[in-house]
């Protein structure tokens, strides 16, 4: 039988012991950022916000990853796609992510319209693109004259204002990252890998949720 005295001492060689006073995994200023003053963001869940831009080599490789865990998230998290817009002139790709929204093809579209931009599968005239944009969406079998209505619609346009908006408000500088509860911000050039930034995400989801407490 062992006495009290040889459990305490076995108990403080246990590779656990020691782990609640760890140093968290990802840290403020390195891993993630505050933002401050905060970002409008709804009080009855958790907000996580995808910032990306279709011009994006590295949002598009950070896609499927994110799209994966957001599969995941528990019944206290919503997740939101916010489109980045650097000038007015890259305005019609935000208008695109929304029109492709309202008419129900996000899912059919959205990606191989990525790629294109991407790849450059076609030359896109990044100071004027709408005309590049309605050529692609032809090439998707898609009706160019709605499409492009869509896109200058009321309810496309009210949500890339709000897009804008939203990155402003998060202090976005650079994509793709991911802004958390309206007080945080984290990307992969940030923790360090795509693969490794929703641990981070989960990490700050759960910070916000302490707060809220």
């Amino acid at each position: 039988m062992f006495t009290r005295r040889q459990l305490l001492a076995a108990a403080a060689l246990s590779p656990l012991a020691g782990m609640v006073h760890a140093a968290p995994k990802f840290e403020t200023g390195k891993h993630y950022l505050t933002v401050y003053p905060p970002a409008p963001t709804p009080s009855d869940k958790i907000e996580v916000v995808l910032f990306f831009a279709y011009t994006c080599p590295h949002c598009l490789q950070f896609e499927p990853v994110f799209a994966k865990w957001a599969k995941t998230v528990p019944a206290d998290v919503s997740v939101r796609i916010c489109p980045v817009a650097w000038q007015a002139k890259f305005l019609p790709f935000t208008q695109t992510y929304f029109a492709l929204e309202a008419m129900g093809l996000l899912d059919k579209v959205s990606q191989p319209f990525f790629e294109s931009v991407v790849y450059q599968e076609r030359p896109y005239d990044f100071n004027d693109p709408t005309k590049d944009i309605l050529e692609f969406m032809k090439t998707q079998k898609i009706d160019v004259t709605k499409f492009e209505q869509t896109m200058r619609s009321f309810g496309v346009m009210n949500k890339s204002r709000v897009a804008t908006q939203t990155w402003q408000a998060y202090q976005i500088d650079s994509t793709p990252m991911v802004g958390v509860g309206g007080v945080f911000s984290t990307g992969p050039h940030l923790v360090g890998s795509r693969e490794e930034t929703p641990a981070c995400v989960d990490f700050l989801i759960e910070e916000v949720r302490k707060s809220r407490r």
